[in-house]
């Protein structure tokens, strides 16, 4: 048996809490799915495969999960310990051999970044995998990326645009869930090195763009050193992703400002004005104020 650290009992529920807490919300896990979750082999996925094993074993429904990890140059090393680590906690795990690094030395000039098309083939490779097997599959992106992924939209393509959820893919093929967007980056961090995880280091990520490039690495920073000063401002940031007000925004597509019209320039105004002057009558406010 296994015995992990103090504290450790205390984290994991208090994270899988969070985790239930998004799915009673969004819907993403549902009786008789079947879940692949994409292993990178960083702090984040194996984190969650542990948990979404747990969640499997206690769900009031019946629902099966499996990891897979896209092999792009796994050391035998690496592949041993992370059977091993899988294997102690009972989680059907695949190694899925690919010639990703291959294809994209073909495909992407030397002086160029490699990331976005290696991320590209990998997440392809995922859907397909996930297609065939007639699965969900399920990411470990965690709060913290998507308040980033908003910030970098924002600041660097102009659009409020951030990570769902649930996603369905372009094509309808393929159901993406991330079943952590509630839990903090140090959440995970600290119970996947609670748990003794054999974190894989170098380029192995499904998420390979997620890697400290500019950007993403800048945004963390932002949000790092604003949150030393207001400690809430993560959590407002990531409460903010589903508190959206479009009418206090800019958007056309999804409001239309075109023909918002205030009380008096009603087709039928007189109307609506001895309504409303009716309903805020002298006789009225008095009663109401003599009630309170």
């Amino acid at each position: 048996m296994t015995v992990f650290p103090h504290g450790f009992k205390k984290l994991e529920k208090r994270i899988l809490r969070k985790i239930g807490h998004l799915n009673r919300e969004y819907n993403l896990v549902r009786p008789g799915d079947n879940i692949v979750l994409g292993v990178s082999g960083g702090k984040d996925s194996l984190g969650l495969a542990v948990l979404l094993q747990k969640l499997m074993e206690r769900a009031p429904f019946r629902f099966q999960f499996k990891s897979v990890t896209l092999d792009t140059g796994l050391t035998d090393d690496a592949k041993s310990k992370l059977h091993d680590f899988m294997g102690q906690f009972n989680i059907d795990y695949e190694i899925l051999p690919t010639n990703i690094r291959e294809t994209v030395q073909s495909v992407v000039e030397p002086d160029k970044q490699p990331c976005s098309a290696c991320s590209r083939f990998r997440r392809g490779i995922l859907y397909d995998y996930a297609f065939n097997c007639k699965s969900v599959l399920a990411l470990a992106h965690h709060g913290d990326d998507a308040v980033e992924t908003l910030l970098m939209n924002i600041f660097f393509t102009g659009k409020v645009q951030s990570m769902p959820p649930v996603l369905v893919s372009d094509d309808k093929r393929n159901r993406l869930i991330r079943p952590m967007l509630y839990v903090r980056e140090m959440e995970i961090a600290e119970y996947t090195k609670l748990l003794g995880a054999p974190v894989v280091t170098g380029c192995n990520c499904p998420g390979i763009e997620f890697l400290a490039s500019g950007q993403r690495l800048a945004m963390k920073n932002l949000i790092n050193s604003i949150e030393s000063k207001f400690p809430d401002t993560g959590n407002h940031l990531i409460k903010s992703l589903s508190n959206i007000k479009p009418s206090n925004m800019m958007d056309q597509q999804i409001w239309d400002f075109q023909t918002l019209k205030a009380f008096w320039e009603s087709d039928s105004p007189d109307i609506v004005w001895k309504e409303t002057v009716t309903n805020y009558s002298s006789t009225t406010l008095g009663k109401n104020w003599k009630e309170t």
